[in-house]
């Protein structure tokens, strides 16, 4: 039992502090789980580890001025919830580090292929939404899928018009694409509803990508109808 012990408290050892881990992230047979967290549990009550939420922790970083133990970093709260909800972060925090608003988000965000009800996390107010890519933890999708999340989103993004991001979209990153990037937003945007398949295509025609507009107003049906309020080259 002390070898079992010592083996466990070297794993947690190894971890770095900062880093939130979960009994997933610790080698033991399942027969050991009560030991675990019993172990687990001994340690936060010593202060050697946090307790976040149910078998959740970390070990917390020191401050070398003498302030006592450090918060987790935002962005480590970021990593371990889009792994728990297996999804991306989007929404108003991504719009506003893309440069499509201004705006400041007051809630967390996170795409995912099985939507959960709101909830709070340490400091954080987290909401998840559809995700229309199954793949949506692929690192080299994330963000295209993050930009059509935005063209779905245009109607909604505060601080801005419609036209404000069809403008902002078209030349801060489609003007900038490599055809292999633009074919690779085409291939995505067709699990997207047809109002940013509609959007991708003028945009396409903007940036005169003709065979490319082709492709995607394919997908489109010829008697749709829509309420655009942007104006195209």
């Amino acid at each position: 039992m002390e070898s079992f012990r010592k083996n466990i408290l070297q794993q947690i050892e190894n971890i770095a502090t900062g880093r939130i881990f979960t009994f997933r992230d610790l080698s033991f047979d399942n027969d050991k789980t009560a030991n675990v967290a019993v172990l687990l549990s001994e340690q936060s009550k010593k202060g050697i580890l946090v307790r976040i939420e149910k078998g959740v922790y970390y070990r917390p970083r020191k401050s070398v001025l003498g302030l006592g133990k450090l918060p987790i970093y935002q962005d480590e709260q970021f990593r371990y919830l889009t792994q728990k909800l297996n999804g991306y972060i989007t929404g108003a925090y991504v719009y506003n580090k893309m440069g499509l608003t201004e705006q400041v988000a007051t809630t967390i965000t996170i795409a995912t292929c099985y939507p959960v009800r709101h909830f709070r996390f340490k400091n954080l107010d987290v909401e998840s939404v559809k995700a229309y890519c199954s793949d949506c933890t692929n690192e080299s999708f994330i963000p295209f899928l993050r930009l059509l999340d935005a063209i779905k989103d245009m109607k909604h993004i505060p601080g801005t018009t419609e036209q404000d991001i069809y403008n902002r979209v078209k030349t801060q990153y489609f003007s900038h694409y490599s055809v292999a990037e633009l074919k690779k937003v085409i291939t995505l945007a067709k699990n997207y509803p047809p109002r940013v398949r509609k959007v991708v295509a003028d945009i396409l025609g903007d940036i005169k990508q003709a065979a490319l507009q082709r492709e995607m107003k394919k997908t489109l049906l010829p008697t749709t109808r829509f309420n655009m309020n942007y104006k195209t080259v």
